[in-house]
């Protein structure tokens, strides 16, 4: 779902400039520091001289030198690449020759330059002028150096007489002589911001003015995980032509504006949808409709990374881009009387804007002020106003006549919630068998929803005997309610077997941690908090951390053997402080036992002084759901 030039992939959106990242795992003044820290490569030097026409043009000469650290690293950079945009832009290459360990220097042969089409993202068909520049390094090794210097042309803005350029340094990454340069006539009033330690200077001289920065060294830092990007706090540098968050939606507005008109042939498949639903009713079925028949296609013709096509187009081709189902259900909801505007944001792991406002976002969704809800119509299983994973809690751009910057729900626990009910009966050979019943809602629902809807009936055995894979293995299969069914709770039923999940015998130890959870990004999981158990690792937090959770509230009744009774249970845990809620409870009777547990979560975002509260609550559901739960029989000859 990217709205990116020149790239398929949901990265960061750059207009008018390359986004350098630095290719070094290390850094450090001393070379065996650099090598003591991971690093299998190393940037020695990095030059930007940028020059801007006030029409939005500009030429960049890029200079660099890389050395390779390892024998993995001289693979990672070999081929050389660089993407562009061949209908907006020219690359190419001015010099490039290899400094061997030895200290020999090998030129690179012109045969071995040359420029392909980038290749779609996996599952992701798409139409686009974005090329690659590829650069073959003969024989390059560990302890080799690379020398290249590249010339990009930007013929074609994307917006006319605006300009915005980024440089960063990834905070996993370390370089040294970092200096970037941008000329540009003073009538543009470009303004320059930094992140991270770059010394900037500006100085104006004959109706040109001139900013410059520096990083004369950052060193190589591995955040923990589920710490946020490293794009919303390693070092940056920016400048550009826009002088507000709201001019930036603007200019998206004078493009996109027209593309939502309301033809014939738009109002026709809005009535033809809609019916005689009104209101909220009617946005639910003509979201429901673009989202389920118009297929996802990436667009990044020309300006297109910015500009989407026509709502009339869409739906004469029945497909597009994150922009196109975007435009036509706001074409479809005009026809219908209801509002709806465009919204720029980030589809993954950056939540903030960064210091000057400039088109960096990657996805394309909207916002119906009415209503006070976003929707993704590219999400074909997202319920209705509650956005998916990668869209919430973040910083975005409003378009339309009155751009704003706004934020996206966070966590919600009430509406993006799992409720899990499991019966289980341990046989005496220790075979567990189990049913469980999920019901699904929000984000929840929407990755139940998705899984069921791209994985076939005659897999479902396959699906159940991988996540029981860490829990003793095992075999089964699900049910499941219809997934186009939006607006209601998602249900799943599941029936399963471990054939050895205990051994019964004197004494009997279990865990309550089983069965098959249908976890976003974690499927193989024993269940959805062992997820978040590197979460609640570090003791302290330099940079935020993200979680999608959301609320669990999971019941499990385990029949055991007939003799058995509890020797111990865990204790029960009620916490409750100001990063959510955790209680947890055990309760035997006879030889069934009976727990309760629940989640909750208040947020999406933690920031480093939240994160003490977060790793609190979670350590006291870690220690408690890994806490066996030991039982005696009665024959001591059992």
């Amino acid at each position: 779902m990217p709205m990116i030039a020149d790239d398929g992939k949901p990265l960061q959106a750059l207009a008018a400039c390359i986004f350098v990242l630095v290719l070094t795992l290390g850094g450090g003044v001393a070379r065996a520091a650099e090598s003591q820290s991971g690093a299998a490569i190393r940037q020695l030097s990095f030059t930007a001289d940028v020059h801007v026409k006030a029409n939005g043009q500009f030429t960049e000469r890029d200079s660099q030198v890389i050395e390779a650290l390892t024998r993995s690293g001289a693979h990672s950079i070999n081929p050389y690449q660089q993407k562009f945009s061949s209908a907006l832009s020219k690359l190419k290459v001015v010099s490039a020759w290899i400094e061997t360990a030895q200290g020999k220097h090998v030129s690179v042969p012109k045969s071995d330059i040359f420029v392909r089409p980038v290749q779609a993202a996996q599952g992701a068909p798409m139409f686009s002028h974005a090329k690659v520049l590829n650069v073959v390094l003969p024989n390059f090794g560990k302890g080799d150096k690379l020398h290249i210097e590249t010339l990009q042309t930007q013929t074609k803005p994307y917006f006319p007489k605006q300009y915005f350029g980024e440089w960063g340094v990834d905070e996993r990454r370390s370089a040294r002589n970092q200096k970037i340069v941008v000329h540009a006539p003073a009538s543009m009033h470009l303004k320059a911001a930094q992140r991270g330690g770059w010394r900037m200077s500006h100085h104006t001289q004959g109706g040109t003015e001139t900013f410059k920065a520096t990083l004369a060294t950052h060193h190589a830092h591995f955040p923990a995980p589920a710490t946020v990007s490293a794009h919303d706090y390693s070092p940056l540098f920016e400048v550009t032509s826009f002088p507000s968050w709201a001019s930036v939606g603007q200019a998206y507005w004078a493009r996109a504006k027209s593309k939502a008109k309301v033809t014939p042939r738009v109002k026709k498949v809005a009535d033809k949808v809609a019916g005689k639903l009104h209101g909220w009713a009617a946005v639910k079925a003509l979201y429901a409709w673009d989202s389920a028949h118009i297929r996802y296609v990436g667009l990044e013709l020309g300006v297109g990374g910015y500009v989407p096509v026509s709502a009339n187009k869409t739906l004469k081709t029945g497909y597009g881009d994150c922009k196109a189902h975007s435009t036509l259900l706001e074409a479809l909801l005009a026809a219908r009387g209801i509002t709806a505007y465009p919204v720029m944001i980030n589809w993954n792991n950056t939540f903030n804007l960064t210091p000057l406002p400039g088109p960096d976002f990657n996805h394309a969704i909207d916002y119906l002020p009415k209503y006070h809800v976003f929707l993704d119509a590219t999400g074909e299983t997202e319920t209705p106003g509650q956005l998916a994973i990668g869209e919430r809690d973040k910083t975005v751009v409003v378009a339309g006549p009155h751009p704003r910057v706004m934020h996206t729900p966070g966590g919600q626990p009430d509406h993006n919630k799992l409720v899990y009910n499991a019966q289980l009966q341990l046989a005496p050979d220790g075979t567990l068998s189990g049913k469980a019943h999920m019901t699904t809602s929000g984000w929840w629902a929407w990755y139940n929803r998705m899984m069921f809807s791209e994985i076939p009936p005659g897999a479902y055995g396959r699906l159940m005997n991988a996540l029981l894979k860490n829990g003793g293995g095992g075999k089964g299969s699900f049910q499941h309610s219809n997934p186009r069914v939006l607006d209601k709770p998602f249900h799943v039923s599941a029936h399963w077997t471990t054939p050895a999940y205990a051994i019964p015998g004197k004494t009997l130890t279990v865990s309550l941690q089983a069965g098959p959870y249908l976890v976003p990004d974690t499927g193989g999981t024993n269940d959805p908090v062992s997820a978040l158990a590197a979460v609640a690792g570090p003791n302290k937090r330099t940079h935020s951390v993200s979680t999608y959770l959301g609320e669990i509230d999971w019941h499990t009744t385990l029949t055991l053997p007939a003799g058995y009774t509890a020797t111990y249970l865990p204790p029960a845990a009620h916490i409750h402080n100001a990063a959510g809620n955790f209680s947890f409870s055990v309760h035997a009777k006879g030889n069934k036992v009976q727990a309760n547990y629940k989640l909750r979560l208040a947020h999406v975002l933690y920031k480093p002084a939240q994160y003490a509260k977060l790793r609190s609550l979670l350590r006291s559901d870690l220690r408690d759901l890994n806490t066996p739960l030991v039982f005696s029989h009665s024959k001591s000859s059992s």
